[in-house]
């Protein structure tokens, strides 16, 4: 198999198959080059990540602007994440016929414009109407990436850059969490922090056509088969309780810290993002645990799960101290990371035919976590508190586990696993 690197300039050739020979050595430039897509598309990552969050440590903000209750101000999430379904299930081909890097530029470019209207909202539908084109542009982009790392990396495994670059969404989430409250104080109110949002968001878009473009591969499958792959849709549901309940999570535990703790906006906001900060790391670490096959797919999500179980348990204690409270989360944050790379190589080994339509199938399945766990955990809040928010979480977690019970993992599928590790990027 030949990857092809196309540059400006030059054009960067790499033999990683039969024809490649034995202990060829790689060039230098070849692993900057390498280094440098993963780096940009991980930037473009982050820049996704933002979008998911920016709002969330705003709410007291934007819902007394808008005049929200908790269900409104969770229902901007749902927007995104409804139009971010729709999208990725309509155009799950087209990074395969136009090309992954132009998808994700195209995510990128879209993302922008949807922050830019976020920032000039007059009222709460524009607003929704703006969350909305911010997840057309992040569903362009999401399995079009994933694609491209497959077209980078060709039979080499690329888990560890997979991680990396899973690891760049909730670090762009954690990023907003953190970043959004001072810049609003220092701007004069959340459209200014907005405004600085969508500055950042458009140097990604930027900065992103700098990266090489990859080979495109045609497959003959579609996202009706991936409807059809029964693994395809337990990978779907554990990525509900990974990415799903990660951004729905993050979206209410600085009102958590907020309301329960009375913590200052921007304390909450800081302690808050440690969820999404272990969850950055943990993604990088759970694919090198798979690259160098420490541990199988499937019992890297059972980590996973019984994590997040654990942690919703310390959060819901009643009446338990603010150190007991940041373990939960931390635990949480460690749960939802871990088995990104597991569940999107398992989906991709699950429909050899269609790669890229089993991956946008897994990608929905954190969708719908997203779209529903986000009002669903704000009217659970409203009605009965926090501990009923949090069980929601832990149900989604458990549910997850036992399907791994029924589910084949990377390396029991034909072809999976069977690559030889290489976790540099």
């Amino acid at each position: 198999m030949i990857t092809v690197l196309q540059w400006k300039r030059t054009s960067v050739r790499l033999h990683t198959g039969p024809t490649a020979s034995p202990g060829a050595p790689r060039t230098f430039t070849y692993l900057r080059d390498v280094r440098v897509a993963v780096a940009l598309l991980s930037l473009s990552a982050v820049a996704f990540g933002f979008t998911y969050s920016d709002h969330a440590p705003l709410i007291p903000l934007v819902s007394a602007d808008f005049r929200l209750d908790d269900l409104g101000a969770g229902l901007l999430s749902t927007a995104l994440f409804t139009s971010y379904m729709f999208t990725t299930l309509v155009t799950t081909g087209l990074a395969e016929r136009l090309g992954p890097k132009r998808m994700v530029g195209a995510g990128l470019a879209v993302s922008a414009v949807g922050t830019i209207a976020f920032a000039a909202s007059p009222n709460y539908a524009v607003a929704l109407a703006a969350k909305a084109i911010q997840g057309v542009g992040s569903a362009l982009a999401f399995v079009a990436a994933a694609r491209y790392l497959a077209g980078l990396y060709g039979d080499r495994r690329n888990h560890f850059a997979l991680g990396l670059y899973g690891g760049g969404f909730p670090l762009g989430s954690a990023l907003a969490l953190l970043a959004m409250p001072p810049l609003a104080a220092a701007l004069g109110g959340w459209r200014g922090a907005f405004w600085a949002e969508a500055a950042f968001v458009s140097t990604a878009a930027l900065a992103w056509w700098r990266a090489p473009s990859v080979s495109r591969v045609a497959r003959p499958g579609s996202i009706r088969d991936a409807l059809r792959c029964a693994n395809c849709w337990l990978a779907s549901l554990q990525h509900a309780a990974g990415f799903g309940m990660a951004i729905a999570s993050g979206t209410w535990v600085t009102v958590y810290l907020l309301r329960e703790f009375r913590l200052p906006l921007e304390l909450s906001g800081l302690l808050g993002s440690l969820l999404l900060v272990l969850a950055v790391l943990a993604r990088p670490i759970g694919g090198l645990l798979l690259a160098r096959e420490h541990l199988p797919t499937r019992r890297v999500m059972r980590i996973g799960d019984l994590a997040i179980v654990a942690g919703v348990v310390l959060l819901a204690i009643p009446d338990r101290p603010l150190a007991l409270a940041l373990g939960g989360a931390a635990l949480v944050g460690i749960g939802v990371g871990l088995p990104y790379s597991a569940v999107f190589n398992t989906a991709a080994a699950s429909l050899p035919t269609a790669p890229g339509a089993a991956q946008g199938l897994a990608a929905i399945g954190g969708t719908a976590g997203v779209m529903i766990g986000a009002p669903a955990m704000g009217y659970a809040v409203q009605t009965y508190g926090f501990w009923a928010a949090w069980f929601f979480v832990g149900l989604v977690s458990a549910i997850a586990l036992v399907g791994t019970a029924f589910m084949h993992g990377e390396e029991d599928l034909p072809g999976g696993g069977s690559a030889p590790a290489d976790p540099r990027p």
